[in-house]
């Protein structure tokens, strides 16, 4: 029952990302890709101020880790990118086959980082299960772009 509930919470954030994806390509019509990517960031770190203003407990911004654990710091790169490609794909292909090509990529890497428990994450061990799994997603993300 608890991982039922937590992967609905997890398919509710997920329709999120295709709710913000829709909002920042229409963005992105106004203010060019990157300039939308510029103002989504401003506005995500005035909420931030905001929120860890009211919930203090929840950063603790003295751990902040050092230069020798620079790779750390990759996911504010990769937030451009995971921001931008939304905005460029969705006037190209459309919504749908957008947030495919996300998951699809997602789960990908989510296999082979399992295999390999890269970054300290639990190792999960690729089996033909999991590969049947994700032939039918690409399978079913070919036949929902049609």
């Amino acid at each position: 029952m608890k991982f039922f509930i937590l992967f609905l919470m997890g398919v509710m954030a997920g329709s999120m990302i295709t709710i913000q994806s829709v909002l920042n390509s229409a963005l992105g019509k106004k203010t060019g890709n990157l300039g939308s990517v510029l103002v989504l960031t401003i506005v995500s770190i005035a909420v931030l101020i905001l929120l860890i203003a009211l919930f203090p407990d929840t950063a603790n911004l003295r751990r902040i880790p050092g230069l020798a654990e620079w790779y750390l710091y990759a996911g504010g790169v990769l937030g451009i990118i995971i921001l931008a490609a939304p905005i460029f794909l969705i006037p190209r292909i459309g919504a749908t086959s957008t947030l495919t090509a996300l998951v699809v990529g997602q789960l990908v890497l989510a296999l082979v980082m399992d295999q390999f428990g890269l970054f300290g994450i639990p190792k999960i061990e690729i089996n033909l299960i999991r590969i049947m799994g994700l032939i039918l997603l690409v399978a079913g993300a070919l036949l929902i772009k049609q």
